[in-house]
């Protein structure tokens, strides 16, 4: 193994070299005081092992190039860990591994996150990461990228097993079904060192980004025992992400798009089923749209097909030339519809603008089938021109961030021991520890009940 150049952080202790007040009590008191996304500054208990982490992703990224996406995947590649030691300036060494790179960095090209674009994100030279305080009981840690793109959630060694046996299938179905709702992970890198317990850590997108104007957040499960969190309090800085229980009298209403997003919804319940994973769940975020948010020219369609076919391979060249070569002058562009409206008219028949001879037409394959999405076996939908597009969809009043998460619990002994005691608990099997198979048909039912729309 080899090693890297010197990093580390601020000294602990004083000019006078007695030892600062502080340590554990400070790191205590800071957080306890906590709330909502701080910063991981020198005094933060993580700062050096995400400071190492940063180091290992740099050199993986920047100095293997042979680590990065492949054409075609040979079975080693799964199973294959980049071994990396590397060393402070006060010469505490830590190891780190980045797990089936080649495969990661693929499936990141399957869902259009360049290699540069990820690096600095993730591992920037000169950015502090965030944590995010939330009131998940999972006690797994959630530290975000500088601009809260990417989140690095810790997990624990048996489910990132869990993750790895499928692995293959997982890549498998983001290229059949590139819109997919389930959330992308995009890296696992793990990092041990003295003091620091081997820790796991999981590189994924952030559901909920960008943040800024997210009102609500739920987590659902589909189940209703012991589901309901306690709603925010009149400080905003809490970040609380409501429950089954609280969503009882709300629904998700998407417009156009209940018809894509229910058949996505199953399509991905099944592949989840299908691997022998339960216990997940369906991230909820909103806030209400604005104006901008539902005008598009003709030119931001364009935009919006290629953005929609530029996962996994896109649009033939030839097609998106011609799609270009049938746009308006850009003078004649500034011609704003509701996008759900111009969505299906643009799928639907063809379009003629006035002072332009030319007829535009989307292509046959690109033909709205009439509640928002296309007639082709991956069940593409035309993605917004936005940040995040393939979470985010607007709904007739509200902007909606949608993802599936936390699919690493199997079936297991302890499962099933523990639905025995929480159905005697709770005297209902109205709880999240039941089988595959009934808890993707008891999901889909609940989210399928609480979504409107056009049909």
């Amino acid at each position: 193994m080899s090693k890297v150049g010197p990093s580390g952080g601020k000294k602990v202790g004083s000019s006078d070299g007695k030892p600062r007040r502080s340590n554990a009590w400070v790191r205590l008191r800071k957080h306890l005081n906590r709330k909502g996304v701080v910063e991981v500054d020198m005094d933060h208990h993580r700062y050096k092992m995400l400071n190492m982490l940063r180091k290992g992703i740099q050199d993986l990224m920047l100095n293997h190039k042979e680590l990065g996406p492949k054409r075609e995947l040979a079975q080693e590649d799964y199973h294959h860990l980049f071994i990396k030691e590397l060393e402070t300036k006060s010469g505490r060494k830590f190891t780190f591994t980045s797990h089936s790179s080649a495969v990661f960095a693929s499936l990141r090209q399957a869902v259009s996150v360049t290699e540069d674009h990820y690096l600095n994100a993730i591992a920037p030279h000169d950015l502090p990461y965030m944590e995010f305080m939330s009131n998940s009981r999972s006690g797994q840690d959630f530290y975000l990228s500088n601009d809260q793109e990417y989140i690095l959630k810790t997990d624990k060694t048996h489910n990132i097993d869990i993750f790895k046996s499928f692995l293959s299938e997982y890549l498998d179905h983001f290229q059949l079904y590139p819109h997919s709702l389930i959330v992308k992970f995009l890296g696992v890198y793990s990092l041990e060192g003295p003091g620091f317990p081997k820790t796991h850590f999981l590189a994924m997108q952030n559901i909920f980004y960008p943040p800024q104007r997210i009102e609500t957040r739920f987590d659902i499960k589909g189940c209703l025992k012991n589901r309901y969190q306690k709603p925010n309090s009149s400080d905003k800085n809490i970040l609380t992400i409501l429950k089954d229980v609280n969503f009882l009298d709300e629904t998700v209403d998407l417009g156009v798009q209940k018809g894509w997003f229910l058949r996505q919804l199953q399509i991905d319940a099944d592949f989840l089923r299908q691997v022998g994973v339960q216990d997940y769940s369906l991230l909820i975020g909103r806030h209400k749209i604005s104006s901008s948010e539902v005008k598009d020219s003709v030119s931001d369609v364009f935009i919006r097909v290629k953005r929609s076919y530029a996962i996994t391979g896109g649009l033939p060249k030839h097609t998106l030339e011609n799609l270009s070569a049938d746009l308006p002058e850009e003078s004649d562009r500034d011609n704003p519809q509701n996008s759900s409206s111009m969505q299906i008219e643009m799928a639907q028949r063809k379009t003629s603008y006035q002072g332009h001879k030319s007829i535009y037409t989307v292509p046959d394959f690109l033909k709205d089938t009439g509640n928002g999405s296309f007639q082709q076996t991956s069940n593409r939908r035309l993605l917004l021109n936005c940040k995040n597009p393939l979470h985010v969809i607007n709904g007739s009043e509200y902007r909606y961030y949608l993802g599936i998460v936390d699919f690493f619990t199997q079936y297991e002994c302890r499962q099933q021991l523990g639905r025995v005691l929480k159905t005697l608990k709770y005297r209902s099997t109205d709880h999240s520890t039941v089988p595959p198979d009934v808890y993707s048909e008891r999901f889909v039912k609940f989210i399928t009940e609480k979504t409107t729309g056009s049909v």
